[in-house]
């Protein structure tokens, strides 16, 4: 085990020494497409617990909207 364990982390220095440079550009567009990934993700993730929060607070506390607007959220 101890063995097997040296083996892994030798190998994963070994790859990580001889790591060459990549010589990649990364354009403008890139970047933007990278920044509205991150602000889309952060977005869906605050919507979905937005809606968690008031899904449970409706089963706590009973609903306080009218039937037609819960028909509208589903």
């Amino acid at each position: 085990m101890i063995r097997m364990s040296t083996l892994t982390i030798g190998t994963i220095l070994a790859v990580v020494a001889m790591t060459d440079q990549a010589y990649a550009y990364v354009d403008p567009g890139s970047g933007s497409v990278i920044v509205t990934t991150i602000l889309g993700f952060i977005a869906a993730v605050g919507y979905t617990f937005r809606k968690f929060f008031y899904n449970l607070r409706a089963k706590i506390f009973g609903s306080k909207t009218s039937k037609d607007d819960r028909s509208l959220d589903d």
